[in-house]
């Protein structure tokens, strides 16, 4: 969802961000007889960087308890677009597009990450046993923030 990518099926196309779905006994659009045959992911927008940041117990190849993905586009050291996304949040993949709109504009600096996190954690609404996501969520926010911080600006740019 957030590298903008399209799914094909036997039967059609699906943008990332529509294909999953909350139904009885199913977590996507597909139909019964359809099938993904292909992903498609179109080529980084020069200036983009992406980051993956993931909460999980054990250290080896294990399901998120939380999860972040974000894009940023940037020049002059401020963001001029945006895609994060929650994973493990919701039932479905969750994207932050307050938090996006938040940043748009704005120097990728330790303030903006502090604000876009409080904002990403005051938009979850926990459920019962859950409410610790919170906490990670705001944190997994912030340091996929901070870490295009550390790899965009007018040095990366140049090299880019």
């Amino acid at each position: 969802i957030a590298l903008d990518a399209k799914i094909m099926t036997t039967k059609r196309t699906v943008e990332a961000e529509a294909f999953f779905d909350v139904r009885l006994q199913k977590s996507t659009v597909l139909d019964a007889d359809e099938l993904v045959t292909e992903i498609q992911i179109p080529s980084p927008i020069k200036g983009s960087q992406s980051a993956y940041e993931k909460f999980r117990i054990r250290k080896a190849i294990d399901f998120p308890i939380l999860s972040v993905a974000s894009v940023l586009w940037s020049e002059s050291d401020k963001v001029v677009d945006a895609r994060i996304v929650l994973g493990a949040a919701a039932p479905v993949p969750l994207r932050l597009r307050d938090v996006e709109n938040t940043i748009k504009g704005r120097k990728l600096d330790a303030k903006t990450a502090e604000e876009a996190s409080a904002m990403a954690a005051r938009a979850t609404l926990p459920m019962g046993k859950n409410e610790f996501k919170v906490l990670i969520t705001k944190a997994l926010v912030k340091r996929a923030i901070l870490a295009h911080k550390d790899r965009i600006g007018p040095e990366s740019l140049e090299s880019a």
